[in-house]
């Protein structure tokens, strides 16, 4: 801290906006926090479905019976 802010109080309404700024700066970090969570999760997610062996889309090719 700085000498002037010790030897001023503040005000109500000047805490009231160090308290409201300090909550919005909170709410936008677990906001990031939470967009990069899902992030990741949607990348872990298509990474196991890429690895995930897709054997029941591929289907045997029947052969032509002759009339």
């Amino acid at each position: 801290m700085r000498i002037f802010e010790l030897a001023k109080p503040k005000s109500p309404e000047q805490l009231r906006l160090d308290q409201l700024r300090a909550s919005s700066n909170r709410a936008s970090d677990a906001l990031k926090i939470e967009r990069e969570r899902q992030k990741a999760q949607r990348a872990q997610k298509a990474l196991s479905q890429l690895l995930k062996p897709k054997s029941n889309t591929i289907k045997p090719i029947q052969p032509i019976k002759p009339r």
